[in-house]
This record gives C-alpha cells, structure tokens and sequence, in this order.
C-alpha cells in the first residue's frame, strides 16, 4: 500500500511541474554551411527548469525541451591545429580547437525561442 501512495505522490508532482516538454529538432548552419559538430543549448526562462543540451551532428540535433521561452546558446568547435598534451619530450599530440562561432551565439547569446507544446522543427541559420 505504500507503494502504491508514493508512486502516486510522484505522479502527481510529475502532473504539477509544468507543461511538459516538447520535441524540438532541426539544423544549424553557420554562414551558410551546416555545422559538423556542435552543441545546442536550451536554458528556460526563469530557472523553471535545468538547461537541456542537444548534440549537433553534421547540421542536425533533436531535443525534448521544457514548454516555455527558452534562451538558446549554440557552440562548435574548430580544429585549428595539434599540440602536445603534456609538456614532455615525448608527449602524445590532441588537437587544439577553438570555437567556431561568435560569442552572440553562446557565452554572449542573443538567441530566444518559444517552445511549444508537440514536436517541432527550428533551423538556426546563424550569419558570421
């Protein structure tokens, strides 16, 4: 019998968070190209909920996301060269990569969406 409380207990506070979350798919390009490896980032409005991150994979990413207003922070990485991983002589080489995108894209982001409820395609088309 307690078991049965505390599964409904949970259920209900389940019900009570909120609108749910919603499906939200699409692509990111940047200058016109699809951005091979990346990360999305959702962060609801308000702390209601933690942030959600989707992995860009060869311009595309897919995510369920809290209902609401969300800000939005894209990043990808650029490989722009190797370098050692330790400083010794015989130090294994990693690459060394830096972000690709402008910081109005993600540590200063400038990008809003409204999600809502269902599935839903947004493409971010991100000029330099």
């Amino acid at each position: 019998m307690k078991r049965i409380v505390g599964a409904a207990l949970v259920l209900l506070c389940i019900g009570c968070s909120g609108d749910g979350a919603a499906t939200v798919s699409g692509t990111v390009s940047f200058d016109g190209q699809p951005v091979k490896d990346g990360l999305v980032r959702f962060v609801p409005a308000g702390g209601k909920a933690a942030p959600v991150d989707a992995p860009v994979r060869d311009g595309k990413y897919s995510a369920a996301v809290p209902v609401g207003d969300v800000t939005v922070a894209i990043t990808a990485a650029k490989v722009v060269g190797k370098r050692k991983m330790y400083n010794t002589p015989d130090s294994p080489e990693v690459e060394d990569v830096k972000e690709l995108l402008p910081e109005k894209y993600n540590a200063k982001t400038e990008l809003k969406y409204t999600v809502q409820k269902g599935s839903q395609e947004k493409n971010w088309d991100l000029p330099k």
